[in-house]
């Protein structure tokens, strides 16, 4: 146990890294703005406003805003600790790397398999809704109705293409989307703080009494997965100008300003109706809540660039997700935990080409296996919703991982006033994860067996990787000291 804690605790100077993994790093040149797009595309914003917002004012009443700066305050404090741990852990594992450092390689391996996995179901999710967004949408243009997984192939297939590439192209791919969708809310917003709502714009949605009177718990949860995609700034930190300013700079303003994006659309969403209706009208078109309130307040063009945007941050979304799960599978690689071609960069664009191949070619088969089942987009909300809970399991594992590194670390100055943070960000996402645990029905729609076989999913791969850990150190030592990039 003493050399697991020195391995975990050991300085990134004194790390051992032999030629191939030094030769084994990613390259690009993205900057702080470039970073924020790229992984807060994965949130898929304007899919939040349309689709995920008026569910939560159903659940949080006129008190939704405030379950978001619940939430931005709980991830905040998250950040703090997440990003204190980029200046000691030098490699970009994200989850994989800080749980490994901070609790050891068998829960760090678990995460990382973990981590794939339950992006790879969101991915699928969005695969599946896309593909029906996408037909509906042309079908409306007068195309002619193909089968939805058609429409997913082929958007796998440019996901596929820009991912084989420096990840500079797909950043500024996303960057074009995030602008446009960005935009488009924010012309509502101002609409509605122009014209004023039936009841003007009323501030009672920031009164607790407003959030207790819905589900508050399950409002904050909502919010709280509405913010996915901002914990994966580390995981581009090879492929960024200044790593060290770079990713906490990108993490910290991604949380804040998508944290005052969704409060400020859902306020405002809730005074176009009035406090008295809003509630009914969620309750009554939650998807088409949005959609027709941008049309009275500024027009039915708005509401034909919400509905292509809609398919557009989708695919955004997969895009970023293209590019997260390809450099978790590149990590494992280059540990030679997977196949050490998986670990390979590309000479020319500096990117996991073959880990990105592969991530499509996974992507491909799920979606295969998809396209035989009838009413595949009643599994949206099932997969969406698991892969969701397993995001917020590694969140809480590594907010205990920051307290057990730090507590280790003496050698760093002040490392005592990283203890609070990661101690009160462990409670507040204990509390979300208990939240998660405890609506998982109502975060997944599926039935109570459903929920029951989608936890044992989760919580089966996160014990099969610390499985594989134990095989690894008991097989093959050499892989096993290199889990997570740490000293031997």
């Amino acid at each position: 146990m003493s050399n697991e804690l020195n391995a975990a605790g050991a300085p990134p100077a004194r790390e051992t890294r032999d030629p191939a993994t030094q030769s084994s790093r990613l390259k690009g040149r993205m900057g702080v703005i470039e970073l924020v797009f790229t992984v807060l595309a994965w949130s898929a914003p304007i899919m939040v406003v349309s689709a995920v917002i008026p569910y939560l004012i159903g659940f949080g009443g006129t008190g939704a805003p405030l379950a978001f700066v619940i939430a931005m305050a709980i991830l905040l404090v998250f950040s703090v600790g997440y990003t204190a741990m980029t200046r000691y852990v030098d490699n970009p594992g994200a989850f994989y790397a800080y749980i490994t450092a901070g609790i050891g390689r068998l829960p760090g391996l678990g995460a990382s398999f973990l981590a794939i996995v339950g992006y790879l179901f969101m991915a699928t999710a969005t695969y599946i809704f896309i593909g029906n967004s996408l037909g509906a949408l042309l079908e409306m243009m007068g195309a002619p109705a193909i089968p939805w997984y058609l429409y997913s192939f082929a958007v796998l297939v440019i996901t596929g293409v820009l991912g084989y590439f420096r990840i500079d192209l797909s950043a500024k791919v996303l960057s074009v989307v995030m602008v446009c969708e960005i935009a488009i809310v924010l012309i509502f917003d101002g609409a509605v703080v122009g014209k004023g709502g039936p009841e003007g714009i009323p501030l009672s949605s920031f009164t607790w009494g407003a959030l207790v009177s819905g589900s508050a718990g399950v409002a904050v949860l909502f919010a709280a997965l509405s913010f996915g995609g901002f914990e994966a700034t580390a995981i581009f930190r090879e492929e960024t100008k200044n790593p060290r300013k770079t990713v906490p700079r990108a993490t910290y303003l991604a949380v804040g300003a998508i944290g005052v994006f969704y409060i400020a659309a859902t306020w405002l969403l809730i005074a176009a109706f009035g406090p008295t209706q809003a509630g009914q009208a969620a309750a009554t078109d939650p998807t088409g809540m949005f959609s027709a309130s941008v049309q009275q307040f500024v027009g039915t063009w708005a509401k034909d660039v919400v509905t292509v945007l809609v398919v557009t941050s989708a695919f955004a979304a997969l895009l970023s997700v293209q590019n997260i799960v390809s450099r978790y599978c590149f990590s494992l690689g280059v540990d030679r935990v997977l196949p050490a071609r998986l670990g390979k960069v590309h000479a020319r664009h500096g990117s996991p080409y073959i880990s990105s191949v592969t991530v499509s070619l996974v992507l491909f088969v799920i979606l295969l296996a998809f396209s035989g089942i009838d009413s595949p987009d009643l599994w949206y909300a099932q997969l969406a919703g698991t892969g969701g809970f397993a995001i917020m399991v590694l969140m809480t594992l590594t907010s205990i991982a920051v307290i057990a590194f730090f507590r280790r670390r003496r050698d760093i100055r002040d490392s005592t006033r990283w203890h609070i943070a990661p101690l009160l960000s462990a409670l507040g996402m204990g509390a979300v994860l208990y939240l998660a645990i405890t609506n998982f029905t109502t975060l997944t729609g599926g039935s109570k067996t459903e929920a029951v076989a989608e936890q044992a999913i989760v919580w089966g791969v996160f014990a099969a990787g610390m499985v594989l850990a134990l095989v690894y150190r008991r097989k093959r030592p050499g892989v096993y000291a290199r889990i997570g990039r740490q000293k031997a």
